[in-house]
């Protein structure tokens, strides 16, 4: 059958074969580089600081009842900065490469599993003696502060 799915009335030879093949390959090829650009060092670093202020606000919250509304409005408000830059640097490449098997370099099991169980870990051991607000303030700063050192490592020969 060719591409078309339509039966082929002569085999295929070796020289069709090979540019079929060619063909494929520099298909591939032009995925891979037009998804594997690199996204600008600001949008992991400012993922971290909006992550870290968004918290913390809504953490202060609790704390400050006086300011508690204009705190609640401005971690709403840097909550949803925060999903803008995931979604504006996940869509910079023009393929979400997580979602290929063969998308380019993968991050590390450290990266993927052991940085955010250590932020909910730092969260629940602030949550003990200060309670959501510990909780909240502890994982945004420790979740901020993983993107923002994944993102300076970014350009200095690692990926993110």
């Amino acid at each position: 059958m060719n591409s078309t799915g339509e039966p082929m009335d002569e085999p295929m030879d070796a020289g069709r074969a090979r540019d079929a093949l060619g063909a494929v390959c520099a298909a591939r090829a032009a995925a891979r580089e037009a998804g594997g650009r690199e996204r600008p060092r600001g949008y992991v670093i400012g993922q971290g600081l909006t992550c870290a202020a968004g918290f913390t606000a809504l953490g202060l919250a609790n704390l400050l009842p006086r300011y508690g509304a204009w705190l609640t409005l401005a971690g709403l408000a840097c909550a949803v900065g925060f999903f803008a830059l995931i979604w504006t640097g996940a869509h910079h490449g023009g393929v979400t490469r997580w979602f290929s098997r063969d998308g380019g370099p993968r991050r590390s099991a450290w990266e993927l599993w052991v940085a955010p169980l250590a932020a909910i870990a730092i969260g629940a051991l602030a949550a003990v003696p200060y309670g959501t607000t510990g909780w909240l303030i502890g994982f945004g700063v420790a979740t901020g502060a993983e993107h923002v050192l994944r993102g300076l490592r970014q350009h200095q020969g690692g990926t993110a």
